[in-house]
């Protein structure tokens, strides 16, 4: 529950900064919106990691709720931007609380993203300052006038690694945390192998500081025993090749589940419009892969790596199938519109399943789906010598495949910018 309670409070906080606050953002600073999507990307996690660590214990929480309670955070939100004057004032408010939940701190992590998304350092300064309060705000209005203590704030962020597991490994070391982070992101390079990052499954059990630092600890000093270990799928530290998984015979096949989307219609954001170098106009999700993809091939900073993939959130199969439903040609469309418009771009595919069923069929079900997407590419106009695509099967899963939604979120077909 408390995990349930902690993606839930990150998923209403992304979606509060996104759309047209974004975009109202992004001018308050002298952004684009990508570059400050970008941004408040690594922003928004690493400042719930943080205070997740502090509320864990009783000082922490009591020191977060004097922070809410003497600058009367409960009345102060992200639409006090469109107010006028009201980014200033929250930015004003936002800067001493900056200082006291990062400290020194707060340096090392504008460097990083200074580093690698490529805005000025004064620009972080001010999102940080104006999504810090708004952050405390909506935490201090989701437990109420009574329920402003320190058990129910600790209950309510739940554990740091919900959070962190969105946090880039580079931003991770500078939180202190870069052993475990580092851990989970770790790619070989001479293979295609990759994960986004570690799952949230992998530490929810929580109640102290220790008893989530101490696994994450001990993830860095052993990072290649729990390669072996599936339900953990971490990296090993030294390079492997490439391999088609062992036969894993099962009592009886089952069929994997379709390919759901990805992401609901409030992850996704409001729709924007977008204009392409070509003059083409699209109508696309402010959180949805088109943008992610956009932002990506339009910043200078950010190198084609084996690192950098984006799951497709609206395209769905037919069960045990590599046919796309028809409600998958939407998202497609764009993605070939992008890919006209930015010639130079090219794309490898990645196609996923849960581990349910026989592993051999899972690993040719998910190359036959990413085959497929790469193929409907192809229709689209694409060259198909720009594109790539490989199948990984069960592999590097994004979440618990215990779970019916953890399943359906590892069941997914992934992109990668492998030229611009």
């Amino acid at each position: 529950m408390a995990s349930k309670m902690a993606a839930d409070l990150l998923g209403q906080i992304t979606n509060q900064f996104s759309g047209d606050s974004l975009n109202q953002i992004a001018s308050v600073v002298g952004e684009t919106p990508a570059t400050t999507q970008s941004t408040l990307s690594s922003l928004i996690p690493t400042i719930l990691g943080t205070l997740a660590s502090k509320a864990s214990s009783t000082n922490g929480a009591n020191n977060i709720l004097d922070l809410i309670r003497t600058n009367n955070l409960t009345s102060v939100n992200v639409e006090d931007i469109y107010r006028p004057g009201g980014a200033t004032n929250l930015a004003n408010t936002g800067r001493s609380l900056v200082d006291s939940l990062f400290g020194a701190k707060f340096n090392s992590i504008t460097d990083w993203i200074v580093s690698n998304v490529g805005v000025n350092r004064a620009s972080v300064n001010s999102l940080a300052s104006l999504v810090v309060p708004a952050i405390l705000g909506l935490i201090g209005r989701r437990l109420g006038g009574g329920g402003l203590n320190a058990s129910s704030l600790s209950n309510l962020l739940g554990s740091p690694t919900t959070y962190l597991q969105s946090v880039p490994a580079g931003l991770a070391s500078a939180l202190g945390l870069s052993g475990a982070t580092a851990g989970a992101r770790r790619v070989a390079d001479d293979t295609e192998r990759h994960v986004k990052a570690a799952p949230a499954y992998a530490a929810q059990k929580s109640g102290s500081v220790w008893k989530w630092l101490l696994p994450l600890l001990l993830v860095a000093g052993v990072i290649g025993l729990l390669a072996y270990l599936f339900s953990n799928r971490q990296q090993p530290s030294t390079p492997v090749t490439s391999q088609t998984p062992a036969r894993t015979e099962a009592p009886a096949p089952v069929a994997p589940a379709p390919v759901a989307p990805a992401s609901s219609s409030n992850e996704l954001g409001a729709f924007i419009d977008t204009k392409l170098p070509n003059g083409v106009s699209l109508h696309i999700p402010s959180n949805g892969v088109e943008n992610k993809l956009l932002a990506f091939i339009g910043d200078s900073t950010k190198p084609v790596d084996k690192t950098n993939w984006f799951s497709f959130d609206r395209l769905e199969f037919e069960t045990d199938s590599a046919k796309l439903k028809p409600s998958s040609q939407e998202q497609l469309a764009n993605v070939a519109a992008i890919l006209k418009a930015y010639p130079q771009v090219n794309l490898k595919i990645g196609g996923y399943t849960d581990n349910t069923g026989n592993q051999a069929h899972n690993l040719k079900l998910s190359q036959d789906r990413a085959t497929t997407t790469l193929n409907e590419l192809v229709k689209q106009g694409i060259a198909e010598s720009r594109l790539a695509a490989e199948g990984y099967g069960q592999e590097f899963p994004l979440a618990d495949n215990a779970t019916a939604e953890g399943r359906q979120r590892n069941r997914r077909i992934d992109i990668r910018v492998t030229q611009k």
